[in-house]
């Protein structure tokens, strides 16, 4: 082949090639699916934008269940009379014998000052006795520790204000209050705080574990209706 046959080839090819890369930036990328479709429309047709997930409505709050629910048509349990104890803030520890009052219903709250729950609910508890008292409801709230330090137990109720807690039935770590507990049928070590129901005859009618809130209060008022 002469050198300028081999020239006019070179050319040719230089050519074809050139044009081949032109083909190739002009080709346009491909459009995304839904962009695709839209493509692909009737004319005047308008694309539907994509889905997107609607968020789910907040729940409301689960009510609570009524106090004592299923309890109070069981047969009642006898309250236990041995000698346990009391804390003053004044007078410090001495002995004692819980009994309620008779014709009256007594809700007995097992708590601690090391619990924060329990403290918290001492107002609540304070003020259904005198709400249920000015409605002419017989009713007394009775608190009984389950403290194992009494110091700690002492600072609490010397720390109250002459409205608060001042004074507690003391149920002291070991037999007595092993003894008291399961003679109810309790867990000798109960999660607090808990309460229990005694009626007007000095009968245990139910307990409830764990602390109560304001809208329990017409649940427990209906639970004392004659």
């Amino acid at each position: 082949m002469t050198q300028r046959a081999a020239a006019k080839l070179r050319a040719v090819l230089g050519v074809v090639v050139s044009l081949s890369w032109a083909c190739e930036e002009t080709t346009p990328p491909s459009a995304p699916n839904a962009r695709s479709q839209a493509v692909r429309a009737a004319p005047g047709a308008v694309a539907t934008p994509a889905a997107t997930a609607t968020p789910k409505p907040v729940g409301q709050k689960k009510p609570r269940a009524p106090l004592c629910r299923g309890q109070m048509e069981k047969a009642p349990r006898e309250l236990p009379t041995q000698t346990i104890a009391s804390s003053d803030a004044e007078e410090g520890s001495s002995a004692a014998t819980f009994v309620p009052q008779p014709g009256r219903y007594t809700w007995l709250n097992l708590w601690a000052a090391w619990c924060l729950p329990c403290k918290e609910e001492i107002p609540r508890l304070l003020g259904w006795q005198k709400k249920l008292r000015d409605a002419g409801v017989p009713f007394d709230v009775e608190f009984l520790s389950m403290d194992d330090d009494s110091r700690q137990l002492q600072s609490f109720l010397k720390s109250q204000p002459a409205d608060g807690l001042r004074s507690t039935y003391w149920l002291k770590e070991g037999a007595p209050r092993t003894d008291w507990l399961t003679s109810l049928g309790l867990d000798p070590d109960p999660e607090l705080p808990g309460h229990l129901l005694i009626d007007t005859t000095g009968q245990v009618r139910c307990f409830v574990q764990g602390a109560v809130e304001d809208e329990d209060f017409p649940s427990l008022h209906s639970l004392l209706k004659p």
